[in-house]
Parts: C-alpha cells; sequence; structure tokens
C-alpha cells in the first residue's frame, strides 16, 4: 500500500482487509499508520470506508476512528520506531548484524522506550499494560508459571514481561543486547531480589549454566535471529534446551518477520525436534490485542 494511495482511496485492497477482517483493532490501525503520509490520511480513508461499506465496515471504521482519535501520538510514535528499526533493511555490508540491532534499540531506548518493544500498542502506556497481561493470563492457562519457576527471558528490552512475570515465579532473569534497554529495565526494577537484568551476546546463553531454569521466554526475539542469520535461531534453540531442567518449556512469540507461517512452522518444528522439544503450539492465534505466532515446546 503506497502512502499516496491511503489517502485516496478506501478500495485499496490493504484497507478494505483491514476494515473487513478480524484483526486485532490496535494492530489494523497500527498498519494503516505505518503506510500512512499522516494521521489525515487515515482518517480520511476511514471516513471513506464508513460512507460507501456495509454495516459491518462502517462500525469498524468507527471504531479504528474512535481508537486513533484516542491516541493522538501513535502516528509520530510509529514513525520513529520504524524510522529507527527498519527490518527490511540490511546491516552495512561487514557490519555485524548483532551489533547492528544492539545499536538500533540503544537508540529507541532513548526515544521511544515502550513503542521499541510492543509498537501494536500505539505508544499507549494503557494498551501496553493490557497487551501485558493478556500474555501473563496465557501462559497461566498454558501451566507454564509456578512459584518453583525458574524464568529466563531473552531479549527482555525494558523489561515489561519480566516485571509483569516476577510476581508469577520463583525469579526472573532478563537478557538483552542493548545495554540501554538494560539500563532501562533495572531502573524499572528497582531493588527487587527477585528479578535481575544483564546484557547477552546475541549469540548464545553461555552466560546462564546447564539445567538451571524452568521456562525461557522469546518474545519477539527470534525475529532478529532469523534475520541476522549465522544460525542463530536454531543456536538458541539448542542453547534453550540446555539450560532448561527436564520438563521445562520454550515459549516463542513471533519466529520470524518474513509473512510465511508455513514456514516458520516447518522451520521450528524441525528445530523442536532436533533439540528434544516436544511440540504443544506451533504457529497458533492465541491472543486479541497481538498478531503474534505462538510456538511452545517442552523437554
Amino acid at each position: 500500500m503506497a502512502d499516496d494511495r491511503i489517502a485516496a482511496t478506501a478500495a485499496d485492497p490493504a484497507v478494505v482487509d483491514l476494515l473487513a477482517g478480524d484483526t486485532p483493532p490496535n494492530i489494523a490501525l497500527m498498519r494503516l499508520l505505518m503506510e500512512a503520509v499522516s494521521p489525515d490520511a487515515v482518517r480520511d480513508a476511514l471516513r471513506e470506508a464508513a460512507s460507501v461499506g456495509g454495516p459491518a465496515v462502517r462500525a469498524r471504521a468507527g471504531a479504528l476512528g474512535a481508537m486513533l482519535d484516542a491516541h493522538p501520538a501513535a502516528w509520530a510514535t510509529i514513525r520513529t520506531v520504524m524510522r529507527e528499526a527498519d527490518h527490511e533493511a540490511a546491516p552495512e555490508e561487514g557490519a555485524d548484524p548483532v551489533a547492528h540491532w544492539a545499536s538500533v534499540f540503544d537508540r529507541l531506548a532513548r526515544l521511544a522506550p515502550e513503542a521499541a518493544v510492543a509498537l501494536y500498542a500505539l505508544g499507549s502506556p494503557e494498551l501496553l499494560a493490557a497487551a501485558t497481561d493478556e500474555v501473563v493470563g496465557r501462559m497461566r492457562e498454558w501451566r507454564l508459571l509456578g512459584p518453583a519457576c525458574h524464568l529466563l527471558e531473552i531479549g527482555c528490552g525494558i523489561g515489561r514481561l519480566s516485571l509483569a512475570l516476577a510476581p508469577e515465579v520463583a525469579s526472573v532473569v532478563g537478557l538483552d543486547v542493548s545495554a540501554e534497554m538494560i539500563v532501562e529495565a533495572r531502573r524499572r526494577a528497582g531493588t527487587r531480589p527477585d528479578i535481575r537484568f544483564e546484557r547477552s551476546s546475541g549469540r548464545d546463553l553461555a552466560a546462564i549454566p546447564t539445567a538451571s531454569v524452568d521456562l525461557v521466554l522469546a518474545a519477539d526475539v527470534f525475529p532478529y535471529l532469523v534475520a541476522a542469520g549465522q544460525d542463530l535461531a536454531p543456536r538458541h534453540v539448542e542453547e534453550a534446551a540446555r539450560v532448561l531442567r527436564p520438563g521445562g518449556a520454550l515459549l516463542v512469540f513471533n519466529y520470524s518477520y518474513r509473512g510465511d507461517l508455513d514456514a516458520d512452522r516447518r522451520d521450528v518444528r524441525a528445530m523442536f525436534s532436533g533439540s528434544g522439544f516436544v511440540a504443544e503450539r506451533v504457529g497458533t492465534r492465541d491472543l486479541a490485542l497481538w498478531d503474534a505466532a505462538t510456538f511452545l515446546g517442552r523437554r
């Protein structure tokens, strides 16, 4: 969807799909804002859609318009993150991809820390809290948490999931390649003894002892490992298997951003099998506020 088309017509196929489908409203609005030249361009397309569409489209357009009005800074926030973290832009030739993404998230930690780790929250603390609560609730349903559980989060960012999960488990260790994200996570954690945040190499989990944790969580982290190449994704699955105790679990939200869920499912099944995981969820859509694909394997 080109920037000028969203302003010109609500008949653009991408606009039609978002208004007629079951994409979560905040995700639909995020995608429209990602492609628009301005918030007014989105408003124009929504108004046009409401004027020519049926009752369902009118209701959906109205809901998205109300959400946009409630989050007036969303477009600017999304543009800031997109400018700094272009998933389609490769690192400079010869550059270390891990160092590249560490630098990107260092900048985002200073500019827009919440949006950097969850763009679908539209920069809203309330939406981010609701989305976080939903993830925690699903993890309870899947029996991943408990007072004896020791949790490792890979790519913890500002620590929003680690901090939300800490009351549900015995201890939390959060790792991230971004030094600035770790600084922000530690600031938010304060002096809590049950949680610690450390910078990682992004290449393995060497700092974590073998068979020392019960759950490894990776939320929107594997897409960067996949993009970086160098076998980093399979290596992290192997490393997760190493650090987990028998019966432990690896939970991944989103394996890649390549837009091919069937390929993601094939790759993850192969990695789970090769590292001794029994696959419980492979590319399922389990959340209402986030369109992440869930991958869950147990040792």
